[in-house]
């Protein structure tokens, strides 16, 4: 009876088990051509991934990858399959071919999702039709169906080839570049004795390098190489993997000092220049890539060192893709750079070595592209603590005389010491920064610049430069004109780049007149940075935005200080706005996320009122000292991301005027000493996708106004009794902009350090 009962309930519906049925023709068409051509793209993918691996490397690396997917995608597969919605195996050749295509395209995320997606559905139409008619499906059916099957296939078919096409495409270059350098300052105005910063040297220049004598590149421990001990970087990394160990041959506990040097024949002292690559493949060694500015710095007198951090990058086939990969990296970074100057510092005192007594250890620089340049402004900061912020047990007694930092398409925020934004203060500061970055692809290191703080009496400044067509490679020739990996490099429109020679004059050009003008005293380079038509018959012909402030100026409003849009940041000034359409103060709003400084917007229209829109600063009765050799000093950026910058009337002009405590005033056009540029847009996706990333953000862009010349429009206007000043928006109908960084500068006895 048992027995009986038992069998029924087998038997019953409920309880029965159901085989699973073969794949009908279309499916299984669109299972076989979805599954090899994803394979085919993965495994290309792969291989840019680990190409520098070995072959063996690559094999294991793919192989492992794909079976991870695939049992991945397998469980949710078999949970979809309860629904049964679709064949389950199809749906887990679906779900694995979109994690790996995702993994192709991660680069320009949201829309190597999209392309994911749009791939999966157009190859599955077309294998499911392909299918069918190899397997003589439509022999018997009705014209109507072969017609439509035929005109969806061919549609199909023609979509994959467009978007093929459109894959290996280069993009479309930029049609126009109104607002060139020499187009935007004349050369009549620029009238310089400056020689060319980025023209070689007369020094002959030697090479040498120097590692850790088990490192794991040869080209750091050769004969004539220096010898430097690894040093224990464990508390500065996590989730160093034994396969990262295998590959190095060593662990975070015996990291390398490995060094490309170039420097000048002669005794010296010479300056001292540390440079430290960005994340990219480990194994793709990124330290050669600065050879372009080794030559020629050492050829210039400075003592130029490209440094390896490699070891830090991510590493696909180390890291298991992404599932088990280096993390919180970035202090490591900064920390090797002055664990390198320690190793400087010895050799100059040490007799018999090649560099003893030829470094000026008290003019350094630090120059940082990408990630780099975050780990310069760790070093910065580190250079002046007693302790790692992150664990007090660990001292620190560096202090090393560093003046300048330099960062190249710098990250910012990745890191931040005990919890806080990286504060700098008393140091130069460079920042440069692509309009086409397609990695950094916002303009991150502003925040940094707005954190760079000076103390009175001292002589430093500060400055950025925003380059139309430059990407985030080309300031590193290994890196080149590709910002991602492999495929992922397809998705960007590369043809609207200017070309590589261009992107190096123009980083060779900015960072050797800043380096002269900041350690070797030759204060003439500094007006490069003041305005940047200085150094227009070196810089190639597109456009920039540049920005600086320095020590000597007196800030009158930074509007950060407090949430009343009426006052000023030094004490005792006044804000007053009159006729404006939209007046508030605000962090800065970047391509994705507002920024960390502030600003004051104001909007007009002259249309819409009845008054002259107008933005007075009442200066403060005590704090302030302004004479005829003073300047009043502002950055100003255009923040109409609808406007088409095409042609002048994309330029905006105001008034700039002056007013003294008799009640003189004096008036120019802000055009007087340049127009306001309007946003660049940078299409940095191919179309039709542009929209897909942000393609325009605020840049700010410094003005200088001289009491003198003030004055030259009314005798009797009195800089020393200036009460107010301000922003008359009476040129340029309509408008939108952000200021900040309202002051006083005094240009008389400026000096560098």
């Amino acid at each position: 009876m048992a027995n009986t009962e038992l069998k029924k309930i087998k038997s019953s519906k409920r309880f029965r088990i159901k085989r699973i049925l073969p794949l009908t023709p279309g499916w299984k068409g669109a299972s076989i051509l979805l599954a090899i051509a994803t394979l085919c793209i993965y495994c290309v993918q792969a291989y840019f991934l680990m190409e520098s691996r070995g072959i063996g490397d690559v094999l294991m690396g793919t192989f492992l990858s794909l079976l991870v997917i695939v049992l991945i995608t397998g469980v949710f597969a078999g949970i979809l399959h309860l629904a049964k919605r679709m064949p389950s195996r199809y749906v887990w050749i679906a779900l694995a071919s979109l994690c790996l295509l995702v993994i192709c395209f991660i680069g320009a995320m949201p829309l190597g999702f999209v392309i994911a997606l749009m791939a999966i559905v157009a190859i599955t139409v077309l294998g499911a039709l392909l299918y069918r008619w190899i397997t003589g499906k439509y022999r018997e059916a009705k014209l109507i169906s072969k017609i439509t099957t035929g005109v969806v296939g061919a549609a199909a078919l023609c979509f994959i080839g467009i978007s093929m096409y459109w894959l290996l495409d280069n993009g479309n270059p930029e049609l126009a570049k109104p607002y060139t350098l020499k187009e935007m300052k004349p050369a009549d105005r620029y009238q310089t004795t400056m020689g060319n910063p980025a023209q070689p040297g007369t020094g002959k220049v030697k090479m040498l390098t120097y590692g850790s004598a088990d490192t794991y590149r040869k080209v750091f421990n050769q004969n004539g190489s220096l010898v430097t001990k690894p040093v224990n970087g464990s508390a500065f990394v996590d989730n160093w993997s034994s396969l990262r160990t295998k590959t190095f041959g060593f662990g975070p506990d015996r990291m390398p000092l490995n060094g490309l040097v170039w420097y000048p024949e002669g005794d010296g002292p010479f300056p001292l220049i540390v440079t430290v690559h960005g994340n990219h493949i480990a194994t793709d060694y990124s330290d050669p890539g600065y050879e372009y500015l080794g030559e020629l710095l050492a050829s210039r007198g400075y003592i130029f060192v490209s440094i390896d951090e490699n070891f830090l990058n991510i590493s696909p086939y180390d890291d298991l893709l992404i599932i088990n990969a280096l993390a919180n990296e970035n202090p490591a970074r900064g920390w090797l750079m002055l664990e390198h100057l320690k190793e400087w510092k010895a050799w100059n005192n040490t007799k018999g070595n090649p560099f003893f007594g030829k470094v000026d250890m008290s003019r350094i620089a630090l120059i940082g592209h990408s990630r780099g340049g975050e780990a310069i402004t760790v070093a910065a900061a580190y250079n002046k603590l007693t302790a790692y912020p992150e664990d007090a047990n660990i001292a620190f007694d560096y202090n090393f005389g560093i003046r300048s930092i330099i960062s190249i398409a710098g990250t910012d925020g990745q890191y931040k010491p005990a919890g806080q934004p990286t504060p700098l203060k008393d140091l130069n500061y460079l920042a440069l920064q692509g309009a086409h970055d397609m990695d950094v692809n916002s303009f991150s290191t502003a925040n940094q610049y707005s954190r760079i703080g000076f103390s009175q009496g001292s002589d430093y400044f500060k400055a950025s430069v925003y380059i139309y067509g430059a990407n985030h490679g080309q300031f590193n020739t290994v890196w080149g004109r590709k910002d991602s990996i492999g495929l992922n490099n397809k998705l960007f429109n590369t043809a609207q780049l200017i070309p590589q020679k261009e992107q190096l004059q123009a980083s060779k050009v900015l960072i050797s007149s800043f380096l002269d003008a900041t350690l070797k005293g030759e204060s003439e380079y500094r007006s490069i940075f003041q305005d940047i038509g200085y150094a227009r018959e070196w810089l190639p012909d597109t456009m920039y935005i540049g920005n600086y402030m320095d020590s000597h100026t007196t800030l009158i409003s930074r509007f950060d200080e407090d949430i009343d849009p009426g006052t000023t940041t030094l004490p005792g000034g006044r804000l007053v706005g009159e006729h404006l359409k939209k007046w508030k103060e605000e962090k800065v709003e970047m391509k994705f996320a507002p920024d960390l400084y502030s600003a004051v917007h104001l909007d007009w229209d002259q249309a819409n009122t009845t008054g002259i829109p107008t933005y007075t600063v009442v200066m403060p009765d005590h704090g302030l000292h302004v004479e005829d050799n003073s300047s009043i000093v502002f950055a100003m950026a255009d923040r109409d991301d609808q406007k088409e910058a095409s042609g002048k009337e994309a330029l905006t002009d105001i008034s700039i005027k002056v007013e003294d405590k008799s009640g003189n005033v004096a008036t120019v056009p802000l055009s007087s000493e340049a127009f306001l540029l309007p946003m660049f847009e940078s299409r940095t996706v191919k179309s039709p996708f542009t929209s897909f990333v942000p393609t325009k953000e605020p840049v700010f862009q410094n003005f200088a106004f001289r009491m003198a010349d003030l004055k030259k429009s009314n005798p009797n206007f009195h800089p020393e009794q200036l009460s107010k000043f301000s922003f008359v928006f009476d040129k340029t109908k309509k408008g939108s902009v952000l200021i900040t960084d309202i002051g006083i500068r005094s240009d008389a006895g400026q000096t560098n350090l």
